[in-house]
């Protein structure tokens, strides 16, 4: 048997075909900025649904469940995405319209999750964690996460925890899209550090980083021109890095205050660099935590399927009704 993940991301939707190990079969992504709208993106996630069985030469009945992790509150009980700022949602009927969508067989068999909750079921799962209390925090187009204590997945009230990405870390900071200002996502996610990169080159009006003859436009910054800047020691770069991590390490110190878990992981397509700066980020966030004195504290430690960073998400989506 067979399961199926489906991770929409606000860059990506990863679908995935996950087998009885937790291993993927078979991934693909769609853009999301193509079906941006609720009803092409639920008709293109089904579509590409039925594509994998057709490839793979499977029926109906070769799937034990369907799973799709999706960002901002997913509202179990009704099956709406009650709001997601990344993608513009309020109250969209999300997973009856993705069940009609698949059709009574598939339809029957799948449900839905906060992203950030699927990859921290995923991990938890797979990653063989002998803990009773575990947070992952996701680092992508925003920041999501999970929290897991006492072996539970917690959801809150409202099936609207963990939120991390839109806790404040600067008072009088940016104006976020969901309302605040100053919003841990808007300083250390993937898309804040582009961001920043790209908006240190334009103030390098002598053109002197190394960041110009490897990305060339600021408006075209990626990951992959970063953080080879930051291997040859670009000094603009190693700059932006340092900003980048104290943001990140002010996050991850609050959730380490509030939380005390047994371990943090860190997960998202950045991490992959993550021998560049995760030295330099626990560092920073040994000498913020409350708990610095203790005998014990926190691990933060790498999803474990970091060598392809959307496999967390695949994984937790098709996981889901496990957790």
């Amino acid at each position: 048997m067979y399961r199926i993940g489906v991770d929409v991301g606000g860059t990506n939707i990863a679908v995935g075909l996950v087998d009885e190990n937790y291993d993927i079969v078979v991934k693909t992504s769609i853009k999301t900025s193509e079906v941006s709208e609720p009803e092409q993106m639920i008709d293109a996630i089904a579509l590409t649904i039925k594509k994998i069985l057709v490839d793979k030469d499977l029926s109906e009945s070769d799937i034990e469940a369907i799973g799709v992790g999706v960002p901002g509150t997913a509202e179990l009980t009704t099956g709406k995405i009650m709001y997601a700022n990344n993608l513009g949602f309020e109250e969209v009927p999300f997973l009856p319209k993705l069940k009609e969508a698949l059709g009574d067989k598939l339809g029957s068999k799948t449900s839905f999750d906060n992203d950030g909750n699927a990859a921290a079921i995923g991990e938890y799962i797979t990653g063989g964690y002998d803990v009773d209390n575990f947070v992952m925090v996701t680092l992508g187009t925003g920041i999501g996460g999970g929290i897991i204590i006492n072996h539970r997945l917690l959801r809150g009230t409202n099936f609207a925890a963990a939120e991390f990405g839109h806790m404040t870390i600067n008072l009088d900071g940016v104006d976020c899209n969901c309302g605040r200002k100053g919003c841990f996502e808007d300083y250390a996610s993937a898309t804040a550090l582009m961001q920043q990169a790209g908006e240190a080159m334009e103030k390098d009006v002598d053109k002197t980083s190394v960041l110009w003859a490897l990305c060339g436009n600021p408006k075209d910054m990626d990951g992959e021109a970063f953080f080879e800047a930051i291997r040859k020691k670009d000094t603009l770069a190693l700059e932006v890095l340092d900003e980048f991590t104290t943001y990140l390490s002010e996050g991850i110190t609050n959730l380490i205050n509030i939380l005390q878990p047994d371990v943090l992981v860190l997960s998202g397509g950045i991490t992959r660099a993550a021998d560049l700066f995760l030295d330099d980020l626990k560092k920073k966030v040994a000498k913020g935590i409350y708990s610095r004195n203790s005998e014990k504290n926190t691990d933060i430690v790498l999803a474990h399927g970091i060598s392809d960073a959307g496999d967390v998400g695949i994984i937790g989506a098709a996981l889901i009704n496990r957790g």
